[in-house]
């Protein structure tokens, strides 16, 4: 039987180990605010050649983030860490964030994933930002090699700030740049801004 207690205990410690993990290419802040942004600029352009839906869904959001995570997974453990950056399209203010990635299932692989995040609505971007917690189970398949293959379809999570109701409605578009996986897992993801970038 499942124990979200130990399975929240777990997650934590998972994500003790991954909070140095690497984070954007660059020598000092101003270069690694640019290769967030390269990356920002590449990933959204590809989700919307993939996904036409996009384009309108970014336009009606009260902001969005885009991250790139590189995701490892051996039996049944998965842990993760990245990086990103949230754009809020009213203000145009934009948050450099961290992520971690801890999970427990059945797993193997190492893939390294580029992902969109829609928020719908003002309240959903905020608490994003300021708790940046969230449980996704995930069970596929995926396999890329050079320029096959790679993309999933849109899912919808919901945030889940400690002491507060879930929000859904956070649309989520995956694209996996490499790696092979197959895979049945829990993940817990915390984000948080990152203070050498903001």
């Amino acid at each position: 039987m499942f124990d979200i207690i130990k399975f929240k205990s777990f997650i934590w410690i998972m994500f003790a180990m991954v909070l140095s993990g690497c984070g954007a290419n660059g020598n000092n802040p101003a270069e690694q605010r640019r290769s967030i942004h390269a990356m920002q600029k590449a990933t959204l352009q590809e989700v919307r050649a993939r996904y036409p839906a996009s384009d309108q869904a970014l336009k009606q959001a009260a902001g969005y983030g885009v991250f790139a995570l590189q995701s490892n997974k051996i039996m049944v453990v998965g842990i993760g860490n990245g990086y990103g950056v949230v754009h809020d399209n009213r203000s145009g203010k934009e948050t450099y964030m961290r992520v971690a990635q801890a999970g427990t299932g059945v797993g193997l692989g190492i893939n390294q994933i580029r992902f969109l995040m829609v928020f719908p609505t003002a309240k959903s971007l905020s608490d994003f930002i300021d708790h940046g917690v969230m449980l996704s189970a995930d069970t596929h398949a995926s396999a890329k090699y050079k320029d096959k293959g790679g993309a999933t379809p849109t899912r919808t999570l919901s945030t889940q700030p400690a002491g507060e109701s879930a929000v859904s409605g956070i649309h989520i578009y995956q694209l996996t740049d490499n790696g092979l996986s197959a895979q049945a897992m829990l993940y817990g993801y915390k984000y948080w801004p990152d203070d050498a970038l903001n």
